[in-house]
């Protein structure tokens, strides 16, 4: 076939198929360009509020760059949030730690206990943040200062109307450079105190102005060696008594003092372990709580110059079965209440004619519906006592006359120890205080 028929053969075939070759290309072309736009960079829209369509192509994007982690990364991510939250949400807020300042009118604020339903107990009045441990609480008999001692290296002096009434009280510390009290007792406006360290009985004069010489609120008195290794349990004084009254524990030791810290008599009641002595507000007679089953009482003698001139032991309460953990006298001096380890309470009548060996009535004998009372005190009405159980840390509130239970307090195991229990001068508040560092003051139940 020549060149030129071949031509003209495409050609015709051409012209026929045109449309079949042209169409193809064109839908090519077509595919092409809309593959090309497909992998154009989007525009992003900047402003604050992007719209529905921007964010949605936003998101499409993210998913494909980002895609989603396995189920197992996810659980694990939210755990560990979780617990991050829970971490900031169980951590305790520490309450500020109040600053003293020595000898100066300076008080903690009162603080908030962890417990709510301490504080919604209808006994509960306050609270305060007392320095360190407490080990002794005592009331001026005026009632107008409260005082305490335990591991601090001060006694600290609060004036009682201000802790009532005022958000921060007014008090000032009387310091104790390198030593601590154990016990302290007052005696008209003088404070007594027992040193641990040194072993020494102290007193303190209180001043009604601070010393215009020393700024100090107080004046040192004696200062005198105790000579014994036990550790002190009790110091009883009063305003009225002529002599001090000091208790070893291990030793059982009693040491009679005159007012100017000379030694006057020293006596063994040979108990095997004193756990505190208690003394009438006029002095005549104390009165010891030991390992023995059985209460001794002495009568101080006096002389016609109104000194002491001997001690001796003129009654006995009996009866019992354990050890007398705690007692009281009340404020006449003519009941002492008693509680043992068997968890039984005992009120005594002393107006008996002991000189003829008559010997006390008891005139009830009961048993604790709070336990074993470590702690027993006498309000000074003569209406009401409180007793503590310092191993389930409840507080109860008794009628003196039957020795029913009134109320209670239950501080709680999570509580440290209650050390010691005082009682205001109007009967209308308890206060206690232990290893919390807390001092707590309670309403009477029967002052409401």
């Amino acid at each position: 076939m020549e060149f030129d028929q071949i031509i003209k053969l495409i050609q015709l075939k051409f012209e026929n198929n045109v449309y079949l070759i042209i169409i193809p290309i064109v839908l090519l072309i077509v595919t092409i360009s809309f593959i090309i736009s497909s992998f154009k960079k989007p525009t992003i829209n900047t402003t604050p509020s992007p719209s529905p369509t921007t964010s949605s192509s936003l998101n499409k994007k993210n998913k494909k760059k980002n895609p989603s982690p396995p189920l197992q990364s996810t659980a694990t991510t939210i755990t560990t949030k979780l617990n991050q939250q829970k971490q900031y949400t169980d951590t305790p807020i520490p309450s500020p730690t109040p600053t003293t300042i020595n000898n100066t009118i300076a008080s903690p604020n009162p603080i908030s206990i962890s417990q709510p339903t301490i504080q919604e107990n209808k006994l509960f009045f306050k609270v305060f943040r007392g320095g360190d441990i407490i080990e002794c609480i005592k009331f001026s008999e005026d009632g107008k200062y409260l005082s305490f001692c335990g591991t601090e290296r001060s006694i600290r002096m609060y004036l009682f109307d201000s802790l009532i009434n005022l958000k921060i009280p007014q008090s000032f510390n009387l310091q104790l450079p390198f030593d601590n009290a154990t016990c302290i007792s007052w005696g008209n406006k003088t404070l007594y105190a027992t040193l641990n360290e040194s072993q020494k009985l102290v007193s303190y004069n209180i001043l009604d102005q601070k010393s215009l010489q020393t700024g100090k609120s107080y004046e040192e008195g004696f200062s005198v060696n105790l000579e014994t290794k036990s550790k002190i349990k009790s110091i009883c004084s009063s305003s009225q008594s002529p002599y001090i009254l000091t208790c070893s524990g291990d030793d059982t030791i009693l040491k009679i003092f005159n007012l100017k810290g000379q030694i006057i008599q020293t006596l063994n009641n040979g108990q095997i372990k004193n756990y505190m002595a208690a003394m009438t507000q006029c002095g005549r007679f104390f009165a010891i709580a030991s390992f023995s089953s059985e209460v001794k009482i002495y009568e101080c003698i006096k002389k016609k110059d109104g000194s002491v001139s001997e001690c001796k032991r003129v009654m006995s309460l009996t009866g019992y079965k354990t050890c007398i953990y705690s007692i009281d006298f009340s404020k006449d001096g003519m009941k002492i209440i008693t509680s043992s380890k068997d968890s039984s309470i005992r009120l005594w009548n002393l107006n008996v004619n002991y000189k003829l060996e008559v010997d006390p009535e008891c005139t009830y004998s009961i048993t604790s519906e709070i336990g074993v009372i470590e702690l027993i005190a006498i309000s000074p009405d003569c209406t009401v006592f409180a007793g503590v159980n310092q191993t389930t840390n409840v507080i109860g509130f008794f009628n003196l006359s039957n020795g029913n239970l009134i109320d209670s307090v239950n501080l709680g195991n999570n509580h440290a120890k209650v050390n010691s229990i005082a009682w205001s001068p109007d009967s209308k508040y308890l206060i206690s205080g232990g290893n919390d560092k807390l001092l707590y003051i309670w309403s009477n139940p029967k002052k409401l």
